[in-house]
């Protein structure tokens, strides 16, 4: 699952995004407990000129990753981070001030 501000729904739908792809031989898991990103500590070289994405909201649909839009990722958040549930909040700083 997926979640974001309504403040970033209209970037999110609207983005025009690209992306690299890279050799997965030179990425090891990182994270802990569990690991929950990819890492390389060498250079790492694209295998060609980045691709673009395409529509994030069709792609989180066709991926089947269930997307939730709140007015505020704070309740939700210390909600997931006292859960067992696995989670990452890698772009929390972009989130809006704790009520």
């Amino acid at each position: 699952m997926h979640s974001i501000e309504y403040g970033w729904l209209e970037r999110m739908r609207t983005v025009r995004l690209f992306a690299y792809r890279l050799p997965a031989e030179r990425f090891r898991p990182f994270g802990s407990p569990v690991p929950n990103a990819s890492v390389s500590t060498v250079e790492v070289r694209p295998l060609g000129p980045p691709e673009p994405v395409g529509d994030l909201l069709g792609l989180h649909e066709e991926a089947g990753i269930q997307l939730r839009i709140m007015n505020n990722l704070w309740e939700f958040w210390d909600a997931v981070i006292i859960s067992t549930l696995g989670f990452s909040g890698i772009r929390l700083r972009n989130a809006s001030p704790r009520p």
